[in-house]
């Protein structure tokens, strides 16, 4: 949808899914035009379970995924390289993408727009918060030897990322080190006493409420544990 940076598609699609599968994945992209901006998989295998009802086991469920954020990446795009010999992955962005299994016959839709009141009743899940991350660089050894100068990055998403002008810059990135023979086969950045520290700030949705019942869960079995151990 271009030019717009954040498109909302609010789309749903519909597609005959057979089981068990012949296949465990679901391939995404985001195309402009005819180019492939970035990719995202799906493994069945991780979003459904077969379940063990014949030995009386756990019950089984059918492919569900999100509603969540699908992060997609693609390839590192390099005004100093020509398009053959771009190398490297980069994140694209994402898409909040829902996917659900329901058995019958298909009734021949392909797509659908989704309502309003659904779009409202995910938007009010969606509250943002300020997170941050830093690094210490220890070392690097066993780099590659070349007359290039190099460097570490730091980023979450386009957070960090040297080469994304849609976020503020952030100190994501250690200062250039020219790499020195380790007297063997490899080289290694210098920095002896002089760490480098990256640190990166960025704002994403509050998903508190999933990983603190999480934590939760796992404090409680901690506890259990050690108690009756």
């Amino acid at each position: 949808m271009p030019p717009d940076a954040n498109p909302m598609w609010n789309e749903v699609f519909f597609f005959p899914l057979r089981l068990p599968p012949i296949c465990d994945e679901i391939q995404l992209a985001i195309l402009s035009g005819s180019k492939v901006l970035g990719t995202a998989t799906l493994h069945l295998s991780q979003i459904s379970s077969a379940g063990a009802e014949l030995e009386e086991g756990t019950p089984g469920f059918l492919p569900c995924f999100g509603p969540s954020f699908l992060p997609f990446y693609g390839p590192r795009p390099d005004p100093a390289r020509t398009p053959s010999t771009n190398t490297g992955v980069a994140y694209r962005g994402r898409v909040l993408l829902e996917l659900s299994t329901h058995m019958g016959t298909p009734d021949g839709r392909q797509r659908d727009t989704i309502t309003p009141e659904d779009i409202a009743r995910v938007q009010r899940h969606l509250p943002r918060r300020r997170f941050g991350l830093c690094g210490v660089f220890y070392s690097a050894t066993m780099v590659p030897a070349g007359p290039e100068l190099l460097r570490f990055e730091l980023s979450l998403g386009n957070y960090g990322d040297a080469g994304d002008v849609t976020c503020k810059p952030a100190a994501s990135v250690t200062p250039h080190g020219c790499p020195l023979f380790d007297g063997n086969r490899y080289h290694y950045l210098p920095w002896y006493g002089d760490k480098p520290v990256a640190a990166v700030t960025s704002s994403w949705e509050d998903a508190g409420h999933r990983w603190d019942t999480l934590n939760l869960l796992r404090a409680v079995c901690r506890r259990l544990v050690s108690t009756h151990g």
